[in-house]
């Protein structure tokens, strides 16, 4: 830290005794204690802010990559349905068309990790400080859950069997409330998505550079995973080459 040297005034420039030095050394004593502490605050709270930050940005990639699978599952549902009139209208195409059938089953597997540290940590959510956005957070992985229990499992579960034969296809009448309801949720899971990116103002820009980022990080640690299991094979059929050596050497031992 610069030293800094305190301009004192023409009254006191020929003051020596003992009350005058007492003042000028607290007041510099002051001045700098300020200057620490101010200087640490602001550390601090940027900190805070960035950490708020961070927290903000992966909340909001969970949700739009939560949303972007109830989008693909939402247009399956569709195509499953859609599909299931058009092989109901041709019968004689079902050996066919059930093929098509089973590659419209919906996917919807998504980590929860975050969302359980968003759900059970105190300090998480004093962090963000927006009660209002955490509000809408937890409204949206509750909505989430019941998206999956609802629609997804409820239907995985209804459709087991259903593509076996022409009259199994046809009594299967439910596919046809299914895109109803997934469409409700998914309205209400991007509506909270939206209200929470202008809560935090979270640009579309933002976010992407966000995502760029984090795709670019997953992708450097596939590909060093990648390296490692082929040098853990490479590992593994030099061991086994050199057992099979030593069990050729010792057929002949015995021999």
């Amino acid at each position: 830290m610069k030293k800094m040297r305190l301009k004192v005034p023409d009254r006191m420039k020929d003051v020596n005794t003992m009350t005058g030095q007492f003042v000028l050394s607290f007041l510099a004593t002051t001045i700098s204690i300020a200057l620490t502490f101010g200087s640490a605050h602001i550390v601090e709270q940027r900190k805070k802010n960035k950490e708020k930050r961070e927290i903000v940005m992966m909340l909001m990639y969970d949700m739009q990559s939560t949303i972007r699978m109830v989008d693909e599952c939402d247009s399956c549902l569709n195509g499953f349905f859609d599909k299931q009139v058009e092989i109901l209208e041709n019968p004689e195409t079902f050996n066919e068309g059930r093929m098509d059938l089973a590659q419209l089953t919906p996917r919807m597997d998504y980590p929860t990790t975050l969302e359980n540290i968003f759900t059970s940590s105190i300090e998480t959510i004093n962090t963000v400080g927006n009660t209002v956005f955490v509000e809408r957070v937890s409204i949206f992985y509750d909505i989430r859950s019941k998206y999956k229990h609802d629609v997804f499992d409820d239907f995985m579960q209804n459709m087991q069997g259903c593509i076996e034969n022409i009259e199994s296809l046809a009594a299967f009448r439910e596919t046809s409330e299914y895109p109803l309801i997934s469409g409700m949720y998914v309205m209400d899971l991007k509506m909270l998505f939206e209200q929470c990116k202008e809560m935090m103002y979270v640009s579309d820009e933002e976010l992407q550079a966000f995502v760029d980022e984090r795709n670019k990080l997953d992708g450097a640690h596939d590909a060093s995973v990648v390296d490692m299991y082929h040098q853990a094979f490479k590992e593994n059929e030099e061991r086994l080459e050199r057992f099979n050596e030593a069990l050729e050497k010792l057929g002949k031992a015995n021999k």
